[in-house]
C-alpha cells in the first residue's frame, strides 16, 4: 500500500496529498464500476472489449519496439477516434444522462410537485392495460408509447395529432386494421393521447428471431429516450413492455399493471403514502375485481 501511494503522489508527499490520492482512486473506481454496470448486456460491452484488446496490442507493440504497429495503433486510439466512439455510443450516452437525471434530487422534487398530474396519469395507465389486454385477445398489433421524463413532443409531431383523453375504447379504435392510423405508435403524454401513427427509430442491437418490427421499434425508442412502450404482438397475442433499455415479454394482466405502474412511481416506490400508496391501492383494487378487462 505504501509503495502504491509513493507511486501515485511521490516520496515527499504530505498527509493531505495522500488523502487526495485515495479520494481520486476511489472516485475513478466508482465511475468505472457504474460505467461497466451500465453497459453490461449491451452492444457497448463488445465494443469495449475490442478496444481493450487493441490497447493491449498497442502496449505490447511499444514494449517490443514495433515502431510501425505502435504508430498505427497510436493514431487509431488517439483523440480523433474518441470522438468517433462518442458517435457510436450516442444512444447509450443519452440513456446514461437520462438515468442520471432521473436519479437526481431535483428530478425527485419535480416528481413530488407533480403528484396530481401523476395521479391522473395512473388512470391513463389503467386504460392502457385494459386496451392492451383487449388488443391481445383480438390478436391486433399495437405500439403505445408512454412519456416519462423525456419530452416526446418531437416524436408526437411525426404522426397525426389526436389530443384526446386516454380511454381503452380510443386505443383499440386506433389500432384496428381498418383504421387509417393503425400503423406506427400512439404517443401518450400525461393523461392524453397526443398523437397516433408516429414513427419510432429501429434498434440496431441484435434481437430474438421471433421479434418483429414493433419490438425493434420499441427497443429503438427506449435506447434513446426515457419512455415506456407497450407492444402487442399480432402473431402471438403477446404483450411486452420496453423500459429502461430492456424488453419484458409475455406479460399477463397482473405483471403488465405492475410494470407500468412501477415505471411511474419513481422515488416513492417504497413510500408509505402519497403516490406510492395510490398505486398500491389501485393494484389491489384491480386484482380484486373479476373480469377487469374493458368491455369493448
Amino acid at each position: 500500500m505504501h509503495s502504491l501511494l509513493t507511486f501515485l503522489i511521490g516520496p515527499d508527499a504530505t498527509a493531505r496529498d495522500a488523502l487526495l490520492a485515495l479520494v481520486d482512486v476511489a472516485l475513478v473506481a466508482f465511475v468505472c464500476y457504474h460505467v461497466l454496470r451500465f453497459i453490461r448486456g449491451t452492444r457497448a460491452t463488445a465494443i469495449l472489449v475490442g478496444l481493450s484488446l487493441l490497447a493491449l496490442v498497442y502496449a505490447g507493440a511499444q514494449a517490443s519496439g514495433l515502431a510501425t504497429l505502435s504508430w498505427l495503433l497510436g493514431h487509431f486510439l488517439s483523440y480523433s477516434f474518441i470522438f468517433g466512439v462518442i458517435v457510436l455510443f450516442q444512444a447509450d450516452l443519452r440513456r446514461a444522462l437520462a438515468e442520471l437525471g432521473r436519479s437526481s434530487r431535483l428530478s425527485r422534487l419535480v416528481a413530488r410537485l407533480g403528484k396530481d398530474d401523476r395521479a391522473a396519469q395512473l388512470g391513463a395507465l389503467e386504460a392502457i392495460v385494459k386496451a392492451a389486454l383487449e388488443l391481445a385477445r383480438r390478436r391486433v398489433g399495437a405500439l403505445v408509447v408512454v412519456e416519462r421524463s423525456a419530452d416526446l413532443s418531437d416524436l408526437a409531431g411525426s404522426g397525426l395529432r389526436v389530443d384526446a383523453a386516454v380511454t381503452p375504447e380510443l386505443l383499440v379504435a386506433i389500432f384496428q386494421r381498418s383504421s387509417p392510423i393503425h400503423d406506427g405508435a400512439a404517443v401518450v403524454q400525461g393523461a392524453r393521447v397526443a398523437a397516433a401513427a408516429c414513427l419510432l427509430p429501429l434498434s440496431a442491437a441484435p434481437a430474438a428471431p421471433e421479434l418483429g418490427t414493433r419490438h425493434r421499434a420499441a427497443m429503438g425508442l427506449v435506447e434513446e429516450a426515457d419512455a415506456a412502450v407497450v407492444v402487442v404482438s399480432e402473431e402471438r397475442g403477446e404483450i411486452s413492455v420496453a423500459l429502461d433499455g430492456a424488453l419484458q415479454r409475455a406479460l399477463d394482466e397482473k405483471a403488465l399493471r405492475a410494470v407500468l405502474y412501477g415505471a411511474f412511481v419513481g422515488a416513492e416506490r417504497g413510500g408509505g403514502g402519497g403516490l406510492g400508496a395510490l398505486v398500491r391501492a389501485r393494484v389491489r383494487g384491480a386484482a380484486g375485481r373479476e373480469g377487469p378487462r374493458a368491455a369493448l
